[in-house]
């Protein structure tokens, strides 16, 4: 393998007698053939401006290239796992990067090879599966079938600008459906998508400025449900808050929909921060939850989420509150190598696993700036490995799924 770098520009090139590196955490590493695997459909090569770029020399050891050299990074489609960080160090002065899960690149044999694993290649989430064929005129009659609906709207523009692929399931009818819920939350995470608080890097998307009504949630649940391949309702978008903060109008809004629509998987995306809520919801007929991770250790956990009002013993009981009624649990795991992997991290992981029922791991990249977050968190031991990591979590849970997405629910009748 060869060193691929970029110059200002953008345009890539690579440096010859120079063997690629890569990072885990602070640690700069080899980046070996067993590392990587081609660039995969969907994914976006990057440069990475105010930062500085490292290579293996032929002795070894780790070497910074001078300035007019740019590190070159991926952002991997959904269905992947990154595996390292580019090898790269922010220059005096750099600004942070935006909100992107940035992945080691390489060149081989001509072609450009990525730090990654594959995870999930569930069809319903392929790229492929995701084109503006037949989107606006799937806008309009959702338009028309709710014409007083301000969700209709805020989805169009997930679905039309964003290109979000929940958004535009939502108005075609199929798989999973967005019901963004809250414009408030509870936390003020490090690599929040729709609200940077202090403005250092803009978000990727614009949160939503109202909070809907428990007849807008419904109304739009069922007129997706009416979708012949329509499947899975889903509360806690990633252009909102935290869904749970919207306690009565999620419960509301739950009730109804089961009430329509008996085999219907409602599904809940959250921070875990409200248990009573949540079971409330349940005992209204959701019947699926996703809560979201970085660590189940209080100093890392405290350390990105900034949570406001609750801790880890809140989100373990969402966990426990769903899989005791029966329903199903998966865990967002928050994935960033250095982190994820070392063995006091991937220890608790595993405990809490084990403690909430979880039925499905879904390993998602973290998207920040790995500098910044690095800085942010408290100093951990070395990793093991991303893909050491998740052979164990494989093997020490073997009963649970893991993967990317969320599947439905199976319903009798």
């Amino acid at each position: 393998m060869r060193l691929c770098v970029a110059h200002p520009d953008g345009s890539l090139d690579v440096r010859e007698g120079l063997q690629p590196a890569a990072r885990s955490g602070h640690a700069l590493v080899p980046l070996e053939d067993a590392d990587v695997i081609p660039l995969p459909v969907g994914a976006t090569v990057a440069h990475l401006p105010g930062r500085r770029a490292y290579g293996v020399d032929r002795h070894g050891k780790f070497v910074a290239l001078e300035d007019r050299w740019v590190p070159v990074a991926a952002i991997l489609p959904v269905g992947h796992l990154r595996t390292l960080l580019p090898a790269s160090q922010p220059v005096t002065g750099s600004r942070r990067l935006p909100l992107f899960g940035y992945t080691a690149v390489a060149e081989r044999d001509g072609e450009l090879v990525v730090a990654a694993i594959p995870t999930d290649s569930f069809e319903w989430w392929q790229p492929s599966r995701h084109t503006a064929a037949g989107l606006p005129e799937a806008v309009d009659a959702a338009r028309s079938a709710l014409p007083d609906n301000r969700l209709v709207d805020h989805l169009a523009r997930c679905a039309l600008e964003y290109r979000c692929y929940t958004a535009q399931n939502t108005f075609f009818r199929r798989y999973e459906a967005a019901l963004p819920a809250s414009p408030a939350c509870n936390a003020d995470c490090l690599g929040c998508i729709s609200l940077q608080s202090d403005g250092a890097v803009a978000s990727p998307q614009e949160r939503m400025g109202f909070a809907p009504t428990p007849a807008e949630l419904a109304g739009l649940a069922d007129h997706f449900l009416g979708g012949e391949e329509a499947a899975i309702v889903s509360f806690g978008q990633g252009c909102e808050g935290e869904a749970l903060t919207r306690g009565r109008a999620l419960v509301e809004a739950t009730a109804a929909i089961r009430g329509r629509h008996p085999t219907a998987t409602i599904h809940v995306n959250t921070n875990g921060s409200r248990p009573r809520v949540l079971e409330r919801m349940v005992a209204a007929g959701c019947d699926s939850v996703r809560i979201s991770a970085i660590s189940f250790t209080d100093p890392v956990f405290r350390a990105y989420y900034r949570p406001i009002g609750y801790g880890l013993e809140e989100v373990l009981e969402c966990g426990r509150i769903v899989k005791h009624a029966g329903g199903q649990v998966c865990l967002n795991l928050l994935a960033f190598p250095g982190v994820t992997d070392t063995p006091s991290e991937l220890e608790a992981t595993l405990a809490a696993c084990t403690e909430m029922g979880v039925d499905q791991i879904q390993w998602r990249s973290l998207n920040v700036d790995h500098d910044w977050l690095i800085e942010e968190l408290p100093d951990l031991e070395s990793g093991v490995g991303m893909a050491v990591a998740l052979e164990l979590a494989r093997r020490r849970l073997p009963q649970v799924a893991h993967g990317n997405f969320t599947r439905p629910v199976a319903h009798p009748g």
